[in-house]
């Protein structure tokens, strides 16, 4: 990607310079897109917490994992969740109820997530942002963003369908486009978490959650 190779005073005497670039054979000023929130677009690091398949269980309302925002003074974007249905496991699956909810406590137990960097540069992931697959505890419900259904037969079209496109994704439709996704903002003490609803055993499911910190 080509880099601004000029700029020009914008106000005499000691004003800020403008980055400006070459094309066309005259000098163009250089435009960096921001959000409403100041923030310039691609600015942010992004982290990623991949979660293996785990087994279904049967019990209603276990929770599968849980994301959430402990710090004072951070904020958390979800940009996408996925689920990912295993296909290569042959079980008698059934449809499944999920549900994505908001929660207003930390989950506890469970297995502890590290942070994927895609960029290894990139500042670590704060402790204080947290991830758990299958916490025993805590992960309070605050709400329902989304109840959603998917089958664990590795042979039904729909399951297979998914897991070709990379996954179902949870986050609402029209919120995760790039460039500039809105996302779901975790505020200070706020996280997500996915909850099994269906009583069965049957099937496994892998999760892939992508995030900005603010």
């Amino acid at each position: 990607m080509a880099v601004a190779n000029d700029s020009i005073l914008v106000t005499p005497g000691s004003g800020a310079t403008v980055a400006t670039h070459l094309a066309g054979g005259k000098e163009h000023q250089v435009v960096m897109l921001a959000n409403d929130q100041g923030i310039l677009v691609g600015s942010r690091p992004r982290y990623m917490m991949v979660i293996p398949n785990q087994v279904h269980v049967a019990a209603a309302s276990t929770i599968h994992l849980d994301l959430f925002n402990a710090d004072s003074t951070l904020l958390v974007r979800v940009v996408s969740i996925r689920q990912k249905p295993d296909i290569v496991t042959a079980v008698t699956g059934v449809a499944t109820q999920f549900n994505l909810r908001r929660t207003s406590a930390v989950g506890t137990g469970g297995t502890a997530q590290t942070a994927f960097l895609p960029d290894t540069s990139q500042t670590a992931l704060s402790a204080n942002i947290t991830c758990r697959a299958k916490p025993t505890g805590g992960a309070t419900s605050a709400s329902v963003i989304k109840a959603f259904q998917i089958s664990s037969e590795e042979t039904n079209t729909g399951t297979l369908y998914i897991a070709a496109n990379g996954g179902l994704e949870l986050v609402p439709a029209g919120i995760y486009d790039l460039p500039n996704p809105d996302g779901i903002l975790l505020r200070q003490n706020q996280g997500l978490s996915v909850t099994q609803d269906t009583n069965s055993a049957a099937g496994s499911t892998g999760w892939e959650i992508v995030f900005m910190v603010e």
